[in-house]
């Protein structure tokens, strides 16, 4: 027998693995749910969503190929070399960076260099942040407003179109978002928690998104500030330094890479991509910041004839009903709208309800300014910018069907519940019938599914069960169009720049990497500043056999084309000109002297950009010397010039 010491340590270890076990249980149970008890169907349906989600992020992942090349081709490079990684060069000989800062490539980089180059160690990351996301929404909105809420917001949330598609490519966005929804999270719970350490978490991931997207970062600065000044348990001069410490942590976090950047000679570091003047302040206040704004990044990438391609739908909120933009997230604005007016009703009569009016005002405010930051837009404009307006919206959509449907016994809420869905059946139909080649059958099931359920909510529900009935055909119908968007989204495949979820609109796409559905209009010199030239096998191996002593095999005008030779090739591909072949480097005397020191073996090409074609800019000075200087050799259709001789 043990001696009683023996068995009185003995008890004391068990009752200590105990509590660790309690309290490691206690804190997965505050990350992943709550400390609040969760009703007997909660978990299943948590886990069942995330698991929903995996797969329709993740299901043949590599029909995307490399996605967006220009992103892949970094990743590479920054997998090879650690000042790539750094600086987040397009390519591994650190002659230009991408346009944007590196944080993103960061965590594809990484992927690659544990799992090799391929599509899924470039996408796989990308998904995981996808489902991260899912659950972190999912908890700020479950613990303010309940399970049935929360849920319901978060599955909005996965199946919106614009979110599949982007949690499924390898832009920054993925990462943006995910960085935005734990924004919110952290710090509405340093607002419900009175804990401002939580405020300076959040203004530490402001910092970290500085880092993905630069000034897109700041469309959810607004709802941040004003939320913690409003409903801060706090004196206001607490609140204010409260605030100050949250923005020096942004600036420490996002400015510590700027400044070890621009301390850096110039000429000892790669060209910041997408600038004039090689700086990255420039980067984000330009052409990553009031650029965006004003237009100034189609005029310096599309000439005058071709500049009328970038015109977008007028400015204003309707530009989101636009065929370009209602199928990637206008199915559920119609019920943000009835959140919004929710919002200004609790803040006015419910002050007392602090946690859900702060939740209620974050995401009234994220929306309104993610939404007419958009709305408003001039320039290159993508559909896909308007994922920052996804999660508000999904927020606010969830709060206003909920708070609805659980008021629907009076005649008024009904005739407000049915005005809201009829607008949301308009949009979904008009959506579903300019994508009619896919989905010939779509519109009218929604309008025989959607008139069936309109009549189930006009009338009052005899009996419980009805209207539990009536409530499932109504989330299922509002899910229909954008969970078969999602669907066909992740069995297509997406490539280039220009990004879009669900079918083809009105018979066009702008991401199929076959091209053939590309708008007959769209020249070929624009085409390759989304898609980039695909290199041909001859042109591949004879840049795969270039001697190893040179930097660069292959030097070409635009990053994609030059992303998609040095993808398929392996080796380092010189892009001249950055992106869209305007940026300033290299010069021609920059390049004049690489190739006198034998540091370029070749430049091909098979189409330029509009400018380079134009001869404007100093990669149409590099073209115009090289044609002048070397001979030609036409290689399946690319002009083949061997600098080396």
């Amino acid at each position: 027998m043990r001696s009683p010491a023996i068995q009185a340590s003995t008890g004391t270890t068990a009752q200590k693995k105990t509590r660790l076990s309690r309290q490691q249980s206690s804190v997965w149970r505050r990350l992943l749910l709550s400390p609040r008890p969760f009703l007997w169907w909660e978990r299943p349906a948590v886990l069942g969503l995330l698991l929903a989600t995996a797969v329709l992020y993740t299901w043949g992942l590599d029909i995307n190929g490399w996605g967006n090349s220009y992103y892949s081709a970094a990743a590479m490079a920054g997998a090879q070399d650690w000042t790539a990684f750094f600086y987040g060069s397009s390519d591994p000989g650190n002659a230009i960076t991408v346009d944007k800062p590196p944080l993103s490539l960061w965590v594809m980089s990484i992927s690659v260099r544990l799992f090799g180059l391929n599509s899924w160690s470039l996408l796989v990351p990308q998904a995981f942040m996808g489902i991260l996301t899912v659950l972190i929404f999912y908890k700020t909105v479950r613990n303010r407003f309940g399970a049935p809420t929360g849920l319901l917001a978060a599955t909005f949330m996965a199946v919106t179109p614009v979110s599949t598609v982007m949690f499924r490519y390898n832009n920054p966005d993925a990462l943006l978002i995910l960085l935005m929804v734990a924004i919110a999270f952290s710090a509405l719970r340093a607002i419900d928690h009175h804990q401002p350490k939580w405020l300076v978490l959040a203004g530490a991931l402001v910092g970290a998104g500085f880092l993905t997207k630069q000034l897109q970062i700041g469309l959810i600065l607004p709802a941040l500030v004003l939320t913690y000044l409003v409903f801060a348990p706090s004196a206001w001069p607490k609140r204010l330094l409260h605030l100050t410490a949250a923005g020096i942590a942004a600036v420490v976090v996002s400015g510590s890479w700027l400044l070890a950047v621009q301390l850096v000679n110039p000429s000892e570091r790669p060209f910041i991509g997408g600038s004039r003047n090689n700086s990255t302040i420039e980067l984000a206040l330009g052409y990553n910041g009031l650029g965006r704004l004003t237009g100034e990044d189609a005029s310096r990438t599309l000439s005058g004839p071709t500049a009328t391609l970038a015109q977008n739908p007028d400015p204003g909120f309707l530009r989101f009903l636009q065929p370009q933009f209602s199928g990637q997230m206008g199915w559920f604005i119609p019920f943000a709208v009835v959140g919004i007016a929710l919002t200004l009703w609790y803040l006015r009569r419910r002050p007392r309800l602090a946690a859900k009016n702060a939740l209620l005002l974050f995401t009234s405010v994220w929306f309104v300014s993610a939404t007419t930051v958009v709305a408003h837009m001039s320039g290159i404009l993508h559909p896909y910018y308007s994922l920052t307006s996804v999660p508000p919206m999904c927020c606010l959509a969830s709060i206003g069907l909920v708070y609805l449907v659980r008021r629907r016994g009076r005649i008024s809420i009904r005739a407000a519940l049915s005005g809201t869905l009829a607008v949301s059946l308009v949009v979904a139909f008009v959506t579903t019938v300019r994508s009619t080649s896919e989905f010939p059958f779509l519109p009218f099931v929604i309008a025989g599914v959607g008139g069936i359920t309109l009549a189930a909510q006009l009338l009052p529900p005899p009996s419980l069960l009805v209207s539990r009935a009536a409530s499932w055909s109504l989330v299922g119908t509002l899910l229909l169009g954008p969970t078969l968007w999602s669907i066909t989204t992740a069995a297509t495949p997406h490539v280039g720049a220009g990004v879009i979820a669900g079918p083809s609109i009105l018979g066009v796409r702008t991401d199929h990497p076959d091209r053939y559905q590309l708008s007959p209009d769209l020249p070929a010199s624009v085409a390759v500043v989304m898609f980039g030239d695909s290199p041909s096998p001859s042109v591949v191996e004879r840049v795969k056999e270039a001697h190893e002593p040179v930097t660069w095999v292959a030097a070409t005008v635009g990053a994609e084309t030059a992303a998609n030779l040095q993808l398929a090739s392996g080796r380092a591909v010189l892009p001249i000109g950055g992106f869209d072949g305007t940026d300033p480097y290299p010069t021609l005397d920059d390049f004049q002297g690489w190739v006198e020191d034998g540091r370029v073996g070749a430049l091909v090409f098979r189409t330029l950009p509009p400018l380079t074609l134009e001869g404007r800019g100093e990669s149409a000075r590099i073209v115009a010397w090289v044609k002048s200087h070397f001979v030609v050799e036409t290689v399946e259709g690319h002009e083949y010039y061997d600098l080396t001789q």
